[in-house]
């Protein structure tokens, strides 16, 4: 499975992570669906690559249905599937004792439920293809370590992701498709100021326990992606990829 002209579908791909994969798949003449849950969210980067290659899909994903249906909307576009890339992610930013019921599922819901039936629709498409296809997940790389004590449904949802990255690999072998995860660390995005409300002086001190002593990029992490997604990375499946700069070391 080569990169180029290929059928990819990103999910969540108005943040720094997804513009930068975006922009270097587009060179590639990639066929893309650039997923976002709000439309007043789609990047006005988007303006300077955007193409008749670049499809842009709305989606809440409040159930199964939303899941299932963004992939049969990005199929029906392109005519079938290659490789989904699930970069959507939501994190409540409270202690333990403050986590209402809410906080628990709908946290659960983002980051584990919809991209297991993102992925297992994707699957089903894909063993209709003769060269497989990639599906590359988001965990973080606190998750083996129990997340941060504010966001502890976010950790406990990214260790699914890490299962069940195990488990659809040994799915989608037999047809050629390859399962991945991406565990990215303390990389500067918004995530930690818009989400996560972080000041700047908690971000500077996060920093100081990088053993690179600095926030990842979201290039790093795209171009990662990018490796999971090529030729070189055909003999790789079921893996967890951290990208955190030397973090937990």
């Amino acid at each position: 499975m080569m990169i180029a002209g290929c059928r990819i579908l990103i999910t969540g791909a108005s943040g720094g992570i997804g513009t930068a994969l975006i922009k270097i798949l587009s060179v590639l003449d990639c066929r893309i669906g650039y997923h976002v849950r709000d439309s007043s969210r789609v990047n006005s980067d988007l303006k300077s690559i955007s193409g008749n290659n670049i499809r842009v899909l709305q989606k809440e994903f409040f159930c199964s249905k939303d899941s299932i249906g963004l992939v049969e909307e990005f199929c029906s576009v392109w005519g079938g599937i290659d490789a989904l890339v699930q970069l959507h992610g939501d994190a409540s930013s409270r202690q333990i004792d403050e986590l209402s019921d809410s906080d628990w599922q709908d946290t659960l819901h983002t980051n584990l439920v919809s991209p297991f039936f993102l992925s297992r629709t994707a699957m089903k498409i894909m063993n209709e293809n003769s060269h497989g296809g990639r599906i590359v997940l988001t965990s973080t790389a606190s998750a083996k370590h129990g997340g941060g004590s504010d966001t502890i449904p976010y950790g406990v949802a990214k260790a699914g992701i890490e299962c069940l990255v195990k488990s659809l690999a040994k799915e989608g072998a037999a047809n050629n498709i390859l399962v991945n995860a991406i565990a990215p660390g303390f990389i500067d995005t918004t995530f930690h100021t818009h989400r996560l409300k972080k000041s700047e002086k908690q971000l500077a001190e996060r920093k100081k326990m990088i053993p690179l002593n600095r926030a990842g990029t979201p290039n790093e992490v795209a171009q990662t992606i990018l490796f999971l997604l090529s030729q070189a990375s055909t003999f790789i499946t079921g893996q967890t990829i951290e990208i955190s700069g030397g973090d937990w070391l």
